[in-house]
């Protein structure tokens, strides 16, 4: 039996929050597509050195609002915020992803500017 959305989509954060890279890598999917406003990562190496080596702010934590299952265990929507280290919001997220064979196949991505501010 292969791990759920929900249980991958859990890695997934910890995984960005920790830079576990290759964790990263293990529960994506090959073609793996990250879809959001500003831009599409295709492939799971290309999303991987983005998150790595290109993404504006490392040193930050996805705190969870809310996991959103769907009727398939492939799908889970996840909505919660990103803070940076001294805990500060930078915006609210709504992350659909959807799984296949156990990995990560892709993810849609949508961000809200933090009022926060």
């Amino acid at each position: 039996m292969h791990p759920d959305a929900t249980y991958l989509a859990r890695q997934y954060y910890t995984a960005l929050d920790h830079h576990g890279y290759d964790m990263l890598r293990n529960i994506l999917q090959p073609g793996f597509v990250q879809h959001r406003g500003d831009m599409t990562l295709s492939g799971r190496e290309e999303f991987v050195s983005f998150m790595r080596d290109d993404r504006p702010q490392k040193d930050t934590r996805h705190v969870i609002e809310r996991y959103i299952q769907s009727k398939s265990d492939d799908e889970i929507v996840v909505r919660g915020h990103l803070e940076d280290r001294d805990g500060d919001e930078l915006f609210v997220f709504l992350d659909r992803f959807r799984a296949h064979d156990g990995k990560l196949s892709e993810l849609k991505t949508f961000v809200k500017s933090s009022t926060a501010n």
